[in-house]
């Protein structure tokens, strides 16, 4: 078998971490049509009687939507998030998944990583997506916006880390957005992006220097693979 080149950042944060966190937006999306969401969550506000400012009524950002929807109260957050929630079910029948990621999640469990899943979606909607694809026996715990919304620090990710009980330290968390790696290290993890799923490689580097691009899913799982043996024992 022909040896895979790794480069030095990645192999090092390879070497250094144990569990692997992936951002969901690395995988596949959800909410392939935001706009049309937050319009629908725009107007049960408005049935109610509430009065968004110009900026808040043309936002097609759901997650903002539901926001202000929680703001309001718990009745209509809750009904904000059954229309969100109703969305990522039906796109979680059908959405494709981003190539390489069972590759990714097989290496991972060939040398005993534990992978976990973050997303901003409803944790019923991505174990649904997951479990269509046939992924979700490769896949530890899944955190979504449930625990986002309980956790409203979870930008800095570092309650991810206290949820799953791992040291940041010994995290490598796979992001598709420079802001997810931003997050990732300002929480004292080590960011792994992976281009062209979001954003360019030149926009994902960069940050306080623990962190590595790649260019594919199934690259990322073939440097797994070559760095790292099962983890040494705690």
């Amino acid at each position: 078998m022909t040896s895979v080149l790794v480069r030095p950042h990645l192999a090092e944060i390879l070497d250094r971490t144990h569990h692997v966190v992936v951002t969901f937006s690395v995988l596949g999306n959800l909410l392939p049509e935001p706009a049309a969401v937050a319009r629908q969550v725009g107007e049960m506000l408005q049935e109610t009687g509430h009065q968004m400012s110009i900026l808040e009524g043309t936002s097609d950002n759901p997650f903002d939507m539901l926001a202000e929807a929680y703001g309001v109260s718990e009745e209509v957050g809750r009904r904000a998030e059954q229309l969100i929630h109703d969305a990522e079910v039906d796109a979680a029948d059908s959405a494709p998944v981003t190539a390489g990621a069972a590759e990714l999640f097989e290496a991972c469990r060939a040398t005993g990583r534990l992978v976990a899943v973050y997303a901003s979606h409803s944790e019923s909607a991505v174990g649904r997506y997951l479990h269509r694809l046939g992924l979700r026996s490769l896949v530890g715990p899944t955190l979504g916006r449930g625990f986002a919304m309980r956790n409203p620090a979870v930008r800095a990710l570092a309650p991810v880390f206290e949820a799953l009980r791992v040291p940041a330290r010994e995290t490598a968390v796979v992001c598709a957005t420079f802001s997810a790696m931003s997050a990732t290290q300002r929480a004292g993890a080590h960011a792994i992006g992976v281009e062209r799923i979001r954003e360019p490689r030149k926009m994902l580097h960069g940050g306080e220097g623990r962190n590595a691009v790649v260019r594919s899913l199934t690259a990322l799982a073939e440097a797994v693979r070559e760095c790292c043996g099962p983890p040494p024992e705690a």
